[in-house]
């Protein structure tokens, strides 16, 4: 089972000292070197949820991880996937490896292609200038990728979205205005909760009586 959580970042709005207790060290850090307030936002709010998403899990808040070189990250006994992009966030926790994106559907500039494509794939886009082919393609490998714990680094551009669902299975999501790709090994069960701010304040507030 894959359990999915998901938030719109219009609908947080919680203060740092209110929410630390439930942060893990590592986004403590990471949160202390970002300068941008709306980046600040993102990075806060994916941590909680899945903070949120550990304790439902069955474990202690706030649950400890690190990153691997190539920047997965990784927990003892669990497998998870975190992913935000501008306005919203979204976490994958399960028992089996996951990997999962999301990303604001945008026009992507055609140039990107380059960067995303195989060649044939590349073939096909110059023919036919479909900017949903385009971002549905970054977000399958992006997540493709996560699950893999490769990187994306040149991967991108070496491995089909043919190849990666002959390899993998792969379900899409889309909510308002986003598309997420959740991508595991094997078909898997899927539960999606759509999370707000009253189950954060929630937790925060269990977290911090203790």
């Amino acid at each position: 089972m894959i359990n999915i959580y998901y938030l719109k970042l219009d609908e947080f709005n919680i203060d740092f000292n209110k929410a630390k207790n439930v942060l893990s060290d590592l986004r403590k850090e990471k949160l202390a070197k970002i300068t941008n307030e709306e980046v600040k936002k993102e990075s806060m709010a994916v941590e909680i949820i899945l903070q949120y998403a550990f304790k439902e899990y069955g474990f202690d808040i706030p649950k400890q991880y690190s990153y691997q070189e190539n920047g997965k990250p990784v927990a003892s006994d669990v497998y998870f996937s975190i992913a935000h992009t501008i306005g919203a966030v979204i976490v994958a926790v399960g028992n089996n490896p996951v990997g999962i994106d999301i990303e604001r559907k945008h026009l992507v500039k055609n140039e990107i292609a380059r960067k995303i494509l195989t060649k044939d794939e590349l073939d096909y886009f110059n023919d036919n200038k479909v900017n949903e082919y385009l971002l549905d393609s970054f977000v399958r490998k992006e997540s493709f990728f996560k699950m893999t714990g490769e990187g994306i680094g040149d991967n991108l551009t070496h491995e089909s979205v043919i190849d990666i669902l002959n390899t993998s299975k792969q379900v899409a999501l889309c909510f308002d205005d986003y598309i997420s790709i959740i991508t595991t090994k094997e078909k898997d069960l899927y539960d999606v909760t759509k999370i707000s701010q009253n189950d954060l304040e929630k937790l925060i507030n269990e977290v911090n009586y203790e």
